[in-house]
């Protein structure tokens, strides 16, 4: 199995190598770690076509893995490695993406650097999984986290070479920052897009953009932020396509499609 590494929050975050630690427990995989020269949070999907990349080869902590610096988003160190760095016949099996310092939830997925890397992986054909860790507030600290992932990533390692995983859907899989022995599962969710509101605050350089999160997270429906919240492991299925197939074909009947739709 061949397992390509990338993250946002560039390749000497913490993040990155426990991340790689967990997968070095697998049992034969070659693995290849791709990851942005310095962070990138919230660099979205962005794309580097106006300047040159320059792939660096790196030692990764003296671990067994090839390792390469990107002067780039995390979108771009997939494309590069795809393209650049792998043969043909010889392409990853699967990209991880993380661990993020930090949760990305909801509309977060939109943002992410994190979760485009696993998101490009699936552009190119290729399962991608993005994993981030609630401790922003506890950026040192990623406790149990390799015991917590190692059967994620190994049972989508699994499935990805058994071909079990859907196109055109990445992972993204949110993890509480808890003792191991306090997680209470793993639980499929879906996104919540309404659990925080932006703020700006005024400082001497200008406005920076915070947010408000509400008092009280009750358990109300399966979505990732309430389960993350109530001490779950959250996995959510993000497809890449975002039409609305059901408004595309009540489309049809908009006037002007009837009267402009058919002309040859």
């Amino acid at each position: 199995m061949r397992i390509l590494i990338t993250n946002d929050d560039g390749i000497d975050a913490l993040g990155i190598k426990r991340l790689t630690e967990a997968l070095l427990t697998l049992e034969s995989a070659d693995i290849y770690v791709v990851a942005p020269v310095e962070e990138k949070s919230g660099v979205g999907h962005g794309v580097t076509y106006r300047s040159a990349l320059s792939p660096e080869e790196r030692d990764f902590y003296g671990l067994p893995v090839k390792a390469w610096a990107v002067n780039g988003n995390p979108a771009d160190c997939v494309k590069a490695a795809y393209h650049l760095l792998f043969e043909d016949d010889q392409k990853p099996d699967i990209v991880f993406s993380g661990i993020n310092v930090g949760a990305n939830l909801g509309r977060d997925i939109y943002y992410s650097g994190t979760c485009s890397g696993a998101r490009e992986a699936v552009i190119l054909g290729i399962p991608g999984v993005a994993l981030s860790y609630d401790n922003w507030e506890d950026q040192d600290n990623y406790g149990d986290v390799v015991e917590m992932i190692r059967p994620l990533v190994q049972s989508f390692g699994e499935k990805a070479m058994n071909n079990e995983l859907p196109p055109e859907v990445f992972w993204n899989v949110n993890i509480p920052h808890l003792p191991l022995n306090d997680v209470k599962g793993i639980l499929p969710a879906s996104l919540s897009l309404n659990h925080y509101e932006d703020r700006y605050h005024q400082e001497a350089e200008g406005y920076f953009l915070t947010r408000t999160y509400p008092d009280g997270i009750p358990l109300a429906e399966p979505q990732d932020y309430h389960l993350l919240k109530h001490g779950y492991i959250a996995v959510t299925p993000i497809h890449i396509d975002a039409t609305d197939k059901g408004l595309l074909k009540a489309m049809d009947e908009w006037p002007l499609v009837k009267e402009w739709g058919k002309r040859g």
